[in-house]
């Protein structure tokens, strides 16, 4: 009898273990703006350009002609990535959504509804 309870406890934990093995698959150069692929229940992605192009520091690499691999265009780029970071956290927070990845880095959805997550991440850069 102790053996046959064991062996049910032992197939509920697996019953429940499953839902966290099957999940989303990125691709091998994802780019991971908040959560883990892991245990994700709530995908999302965003259009990495459309964020970018949001800000004003890309506004301004844009109007000066500034050179993305001098100093300056460095320093602009690494100010873009945090804005946009910080936004994404936001937004996801916000949504309920516990993984954001850069638009087309999912290669297999598993049927989850992943949201886009885009005009929202703009809106937020736009404050």
């Amino acid at each position: 009898m102790n053996l046959s309870k064991l062996a049910l406890s032992a197939f509920l934990l697996a019953g429940l273990a499953l839902p966290l093995s099957a999940q989303v698959t990125l691709k091998r150069s994802a780019v991971v703006y908040c959560g883990n692929a892991s245990n994700t229940t709530a995908p999302a992605t965003i259009d990495e350009t459309k964020a970018k192009e949001a800000t004003k520091e890309w506004k301004k690499i844009q109007a000066d002609g500034i050179d993305q691999d001098s100093a300056q265009g460095k320093q602009l780029l690494q100010q873009i990535n945090n804005k946009v970071r910080e936004a994404v956290k936001t937004v996801a927070s916000d949504e309920s959504r516990d993984l954001v990845v850069r638009k087309d880095d999912i290669s297999d959805k598993k049927g989850r509804d992943v949201a886009d997550l885009t005009d929202k991440v703009v809106t937020k850069l736009g404050e």
